[in-house]
């Protein structure tokens, strides 16, 4: 795919030149179920999404920590050798602008246009962060388990909410994807028929029990087959809500971040924010809150994102 640079914060941006896929990319994603797109995004792109995905983490943990309770928009865990990781926080959008910009992007759209023959209509984004927290955090729960995701596709999660199943995910990566810090991996062609997945309980932080992932049964695919994508930072990865996949644990020292959009095609009548309208109604009031009272002088940050070193884009 051929991109052209724009500055998602320059009005003018969508005077880009259309980015047609190839007939052969579209015949590949048909097969497939996805299509990988090296280096999309540029340095300064990237640094900013890195720099949204910081502050969005430390108001998430600040604001939690000075309420005492844990956001519903926070999932993180413990892992079993004892360091703490974040995993994801969603949604996302209502608390940045620029990673709004990023959803609404044509690098993200166009190839989409072309998969879809119809208009992409945002359904739910989250940061996957993969993050480990060199320094732990006190005071709020937080479950026992590893921040990898079992085998699944996220179908089994939308039809919850009545969504189709022709939705398309794009996930843009902040930081270089290797074999160790648990990067995306797919099983290609498992998109052409949804497979009944099998709910997993967990136990919460108070010993309540719910229903936690949704997994693909066992022998539905080889658990050793399929692919790593193994991309640098700013590519993005574009798949098929019934395409299985996964992602091992981040076995390194820095984070995996990958910014994550699902858009499904216009034509549905689907309320809007259905997936995520309720954590944000939710949530927003406690974050405003700790950020008056910041603003204020009356609380401070006791949380800051931890830095490393991270591969340029």
């Amino acid at each position: 795919m051929q991109t052209q640079r724009t500055n998602l914060q320059d009005p003018t941006r969508w005077g880009v030149e259309r980015m047609k896929l190839t007939e052969a990319q579209i015949q590949d994603f048909e097969r497939n179920g996805y299509l990988v797109f090296p280096g999309v995004f540029d340095a300064s792109e990237v640094d900013h999404m890195r720099q949204e995905a910081d502050y969005i983490l430390e108001l998430i943990i600040n604001s939690s920590l000075a309420f005492h309770r844990r956001s519903g928009r926070l999932d993180w865990v413990r892992q079993p050798g004892g360091g703490q990781h974040i995993r994801k926080i969603q949604p996302i959008n209502d608390m940045s602008l620029y990673l709004t910009r990023v959803s609404e992007d044509p690098r993200l759209l166009d190839p989409m246009r072309d998969i879809m023959g119809r208009e992409p209509l945002l359904m739910e984004e989250k940061l996957n962060y993969k993050q480990p927290l060199p320094d732990p955090v006190s005071g709020l729960d937080i479950r026992e388990a590893e921040d990898g995701f079992s085998i699944h596709n996220d179908w089994a999660y939308y039809r919850n909410q009545g969504y189709p199943q022709d939705i398309l995910s794009s996930a843009i990566s902040m930081d270089e994807c290797t074999r160790d810090n648990g990067p995306l991996h797919v099983w290609p062609g498992t998109h052409h028929t949804h497979i009944e997945h099998v709910p997993v309980e967990v136990t919460m932080p108070d010993g309540t029990k719910r229903v936690g992932e949704r997994i693909a049964p066992p022998g539905a695919v080889d658990p050793h087959g399929g692919i790593d994508c193994l991309v640098p930072p700013g590519s993005v990865m574009i798949f098929h809500a019934l395409l299985l996949h996964n992602s091992r644990a981040n076995t390194s020292d820095g984070p995996r971040r990958l910014m994550i959009y699902s858009h499904y095609p216009s034509g549905y009548n689907m309320a809007p924010d259905l997936r995520n309208g309720a954590t944000r109604l939710k949530e927003s009031p406690w974050e405003r809150e700790y950020l008056r009272l910041k603003e204020s002088g009356k609380v401070k940050d006791q949380f800051h994102a931890p830095t490393y070193a991270v591969s340029p884009a």
